[in-house]
């Protein structure tokens, strides 16, 4: 091992670091702020030296140009983006559905911290994007998405030009499929929501003495709160089902 990591060609080792490094900033788990930069490069770099020997005889050889050298950066660097943003695409299926669910049991003015957007968000969405993510990595589907992402280099040869009417279709494709999966995962909190308010406007019509606001939120919460303790693991396969099928689709073409 140690023979064949002398051995590399260092322009193909940076090729190669070039694209994983521009996805590592945006996978989700890899890309968070409190995952050590260091120690981000270093994952980096360490898949770079294994997967760069089996990689090496498609690459092709140092260019004599600077222009040709810094026009191979940006490629690589565009197509590591690329995959990123088509993970950060997916796990938008989940924040739409927490977004849904949180607007449905009253919970979107509860405010955690969200891992995935590393940023303030509601509690459902926070709570939903923890769960999630560790359940990738429990999974093992942090290993699917290295591969996945080595495999860009069968669909995204070094060197080849982007098609933008291809990139930008798969991109749209993947972006309608998670709008669709989120709907799907916040679709029964979102028909109960509506016969819950349904409810309480009848019940004001009929009991007009009733102060309906203050009964309302905390039998809104509690409801909320119920079904989300009985669909959890449901949202949590269904969601890593499309998160595993999206990225076999990369592996396996």
């Amino acid at each position: 091992m140690l023979s064949e990591i002398l051995s590399l060609n260092v322009f193909h080792v940076l090729l190669v670091f070039v694209r994983l490094s521009a996805a590592f900033m945006l996978l989700p788990g890899f890309s968070a702020h409190y995952i050590n930069v260091k120690s981000r490069l270093l994952l980096a770099v360490a898949i770079t030296l294994v997967i760069t020997p089996l990689l090496s005889p498609n690459l092709p050889a140092a260019p004599q140009q600077m222009s040709v050298l810094v026009m191979l950066i940006v490629l690589e660097t565009f197509y590591g983006v690329f995959f990123g943003l088509i993970t950060q695409a997916v796990m938008g299926a989940m924040h739409l559905a927490g977004t849904n669910i949180g607007q449905m049991t009253g919970l979107m003015n509860a405010m955690v911290f969200d891992p995935i957007t590393e940023q303030q968000g509601a509690m459902v969405v926070g709570a939903l994007s923890n769960v999630i993510l560790v359940s990738l990595f429990v999974m093992d589907l942090h290993h699917l998405m290295i591969e996945a992402l080595i495999a860009t280099y069968s669909l995204f040869p070094v060197g080849s030009m982007p098609i933008a009417d291809d990139h930008l279709t798969s991109f749209l494709d993947i972006f309608a499929r998670s709008f669709a999966i989120g709907l799907q995962m916040s679709a029964p909190f979102v028909v109960a929501g509506i016969v819950f308010q349904v409810a309480l406007g009848l019940m004001a019509r009929l009991s007009p003495q009733m102060n309906v606001f203050f009964v309302a939120m905390p039998l809104q919460i509690l409801l909320g709160l119920a079904m989300l303790w009985v669909a959890l693991p449901g949202l949590i396969l269904i969601f890593l089902h499309y998160f595993e099928g999206t990225l076999t689709a990369f592996v396996y073409g």
